[in-house]
């Protein structure tokens, strides 16, 4: 009869969660390929405070006794210490930072941080992470959000009555003021912080207990463990919990859009502060030099602006084909998703940063942006409008518009310098007074309706834009550390459970 060899029971070289079935070690060219400590690491933090929050969970339903849950608890709070302190470096040849806070866990207490995976997945344990950092990150870039929308709001309100022509097609449309201009840039970036709310709103749910897609016969409680980490809600479905990405879309389609509409703002800087607009200079403090041609002075920050959106919109990209043709539940293409929202977030972040300093160091030219006020023709419009209001039907009164501006045209004159005389057979309801409400500033003051142009409109804008930031900064005020990390902080996470 044929003896059954014995299980090999000797450690891996390098630190594993995993390798009892396994008798040889796994390909080094694979190893390498299939690591991922070298960016996940980036979730130390995170996942510190989510093994915490699991492990003083198990402690209070009594899944791991006093001798195990105090040394694991005070052996954890340490290295999140060391880790904040930059005091332990998160390196090695361990697979992920999980196999390392473990291994780091274990050196430091022995056996007890052999029981902390009671009831763990890495599947529910990085999405933990994962949602934390989601939140951890809006929270910073939202707070950046703030900084810039007050100073567009405060460079806005120093321009309420400094006209230049509004552009559609990149062709002079109608009169407008700077401040109403920059207001347009404040309502978009406003609406992106407003989706970087929602993704924290979506990834506030907590996903430990879901294991590795089944849940777990141990007797734990999903709801303290979501109540320690300041999570709202607790997963519905195991096998979704640890499936489930779609915050990281979410955030990284906020981030992408964010970008977006930074770029925007950044071509216009680019052509405004070129020779052809003049509309603007650039800074010393934001402007960059040439190393051949001396008189330059180039908005590089700008143009990186336009560059990173890119950046941006491909992880994006990434996210969605990572995801669109998954099994449920947990496969390694989710490895993946790490690096694209790291990527989204640090661009976001620090193109927020740059821009604040934009809008700060870029100074404009009124009396070039009122010149360009004239040649355009850009109250034409006006003039329609004047003839309806005088009973002509609009498309009439666009027709002989039409014919005012040609011959403006070949007379080399603005609108508003045109006799009555002159136009009136094109024109026979044309008066002086309407000629007169042809003067671009005349116009603004005129375009008074409900978020229009007008002085009187701008400043309420201003005030509704100041409201808006305040509610976004009350948002932020609001978020209150999770109780884990509290505890951590004030030295009481091995204070006795109440069970």
């Amino acid at each position: 009869m044929t003896e059954t060899p014995k299980p090999k029971t000797a450690k891996p070289k390098t630190a594993k969660l995993w390798g009892g079935r396994f008798a040889g070690e796994v390909d080094p060219t694979v190893d390498r390929y299939t690591r991922s400590l070298p960016f996940d690491r980036t979730l130390i933090r995170d996942d510190l405070i989510g093994s915490l929050a699991h492990a003083r969970m198990l402690w209070e339903c009594s899944v791991l006794d006093d001798d195990s849950a105090r040394p694991v608890l005070a052996g954890l709070s340490q290295m999140l210490r060391e880790v904040e302190e930059r005091s332990l470096a998160v390196e090695g040849d361990d697979e992920d930072v999980h196999s390392w806070i473990e291994r780091q866990l274990s050196e430091r207490i022995g056996e007890p941080a052999r029981r902390l995976h009671t009831g763990r997945s890495r599947n529910d344990q990085v999405a933990t992470a994962l949602r934390l950092y989601v939140r951890r990150q809006v929270e910073t870039t939202v707070g950046g959000l703030v900084v810039l929308l007050e100073a567009l709001r405060e460079r806005a309100s120093l321009h309420l009555e400094t006209w230049l022509p509004g552009y559609t097609h990149l062709q002079r449309g109608q009169p407008v003021s700077l401040a109403h201009h920059l207001l347009a840039h404040l309502w978009s970036l406003a609406a992106d912080a407003r989706r970087l709310q929602q993704a924290h709103h979506s990834a506030g749910t907590s996903p430990l207990g879901a294991a590795a897609l089944a849940g777990t016969p141990h007797d734990i409680d999903p709801l303290r463990t979501a109540e320690l980490l300041g999570l709202p809600r607790v997963f519905a479905n195991s096998m979704w919990a640890v499936a489930d990405r779609d915050y990281v879309v979410e955030a990284s389609f906020a981030c992408a859009l964010l970008m977006a509409h930074l770029s925007r703002w950044a071509e216009e800087v680019v052509l405004w502060s070129s020779a052809e607009f003049g509309f603007a200079v650039l800074g010393d403090e934001i402007a960059k030099g040439s190393s051949i041609m001396p008189q330059k002075r180039n908005p590089e920050p700008a143009e990186l602006l336009r560059g990173k959106s890119g950046r941006a919109i491909g992880d994006l990209v990434a996210h969605l084909v990572q995801l669109k043709g998954l099994p449920l539940t947990y496969n390694s293409d989710l490895q993946e998703d790490k690096q694209a929202l790291f990527d989204a977030f640090d661009t976001a972040s620090s193109s927020v940063e740059v821009s604040t300093v934009l809008v700060r160091g870029l100074h404009y030219r009124p009396e070039r942006l009122a010149a360009a006020l004239r040649g355009g023709f850009v109250t034409a419009t006006d003039l329609a409008d004047g003839l309806v209001r005088r009973g002509v039907p609009f498309r009439d009164a666009h027709h002989q518009t039409g014919l005012v501006v040609r011959y403006a045209e070949e007379q080399g004159c603005e609108l508003w310098e045109l006799t009555v005389e002159a136009l009136r057979e094109i024109c026979p309801l044309l008066d002086r007074e309407l000629i007169a409400a042809l003067q671009p500033e005349a116009s603004v003051r005129a375009h008074a309706s409900a978020g229009g142009p007008a002085p009187a409109r701008v400043a309420e804008q201003l005030e509704q834009a100041g409201d808006r930031i305040q509610e976004i900064r009350h948002w932020l005020e609001s978020q209150p550390l999770s109780p884990i990390y509290r505890a951590h902080q004030d030295g009481r996470l091995l204070d006795e459970p109440k069970r």
